[in-house]
């Protein structure tokens, strides 16, 4: 702690020196340029579905900042100019990009396309209740973070009491749908129906919507996948994903974050 305290102690006297005055031959010279404004950062960390990620850390300029519980992080008193961020988060894999920091305020995107990467295999899920058409709607895709082509099987919702709704991919031509979005993606039928879904792809989507009434509370996702060895033995790995239904709320619940 004494040595860090001695640098940053010669720092700010050499800073004081630079910017005040400059001393040639025992004369003072009172220096004309002025100092650039400092770069603030302000943005929301989010995975590539758009997602906030709370408490992420970013480390930029020899700083680091912990974003809050809405993936909101924001950094002052940087210098201007051309340097890397680096963004981690628990179960996602670090990213790393250029930044070209202006004097004043900079919000780079870190979201879709320049997001962070789940470490292995995600799902995003969040639902809704449509009161215009009676119907439980919802928002459903998958992130292949791995660098190997992975299974999807199944993807069945339950309600709040854990019982089975629908197997949102084999109802409502779920796998054709998929399919069809991006070249990308296929749909196998041997040894049993899924969709192959590549490495390093991300897809969001909606499911089919689901007539009916349906309570307020926990709903879960549970989805069936796993590697081709897994998929032609049909041991599949689980992943379970909980979005509440209020029924305060409508739309696409990404729409909210900046």
């Amino acid at each position: 702690m004494a040595l860090y305290g001695a640098a940053v102690a010669c720092l700010l006297i050499i800073t004081i020196i630079r910017n005040e005055i400059q001393i040639w031959g025992g004369r003072a010279a009172t220096v004309s340029a002025q100092p650039a404004e400092p770069a603030h950062i302000t943005t929301h960390i989010c995975s590539v579905f758009g997602d906030p990620l709370p408490y992420a850390v970013v480390y930029v300029g020899g700083r680091v900042a912990q974003a809050d519980s809405t993936g909101l992080v924001e950094l002052a008193g940087l210098s201007p100019g051309r340097m890397e961020m680096t963004v981690f988060a628990g179960g996602f894999q670090p990213l790393t990009l250029e930044v070209q920091l202006e004097p004043g305020a900079n919000s780079p995107v870190i979201k879709y396309d320049t997001g962070l990467w789940p470490e292995s295999f995600m799902a995003d899920f969040h639902i809704y209740y449509s009161s215009e058409q009676r119907a439980l709607l919802g928002i459903l895709g998958f992130a292949n973070g791995t660098a190997e082509p992975i299974y999807v099987h199944r993807a069945v919702l339950h309600t709040p009491q854990g019982q089975a709704i629908a197997d949102l991919l084999d109802t409502g031509g779920g796998f054709e749908y998929f399919a069809g979005l991006s070249s990308k993606i296929r749909m196998v039928e041997e040894p049993r129906k899924a969709l192959l879904w590549p490495a390093r792809t991300w897809q969001p989507g909606e499911f089919a919507p689901i007539p009916g009434v349906f309570a307020e509370g926990a709903y879960t996702l549970e989805v069936h996948w796993g590697s081709e060895a897994e998929h032609n033995s049909g041991q599949y790995q689980v992943l379970r994903v909980t979005s509440y239904l209020d029924f305060k709320l409508s739309g696409n619940p990404h729409a909210n974050n900046k």
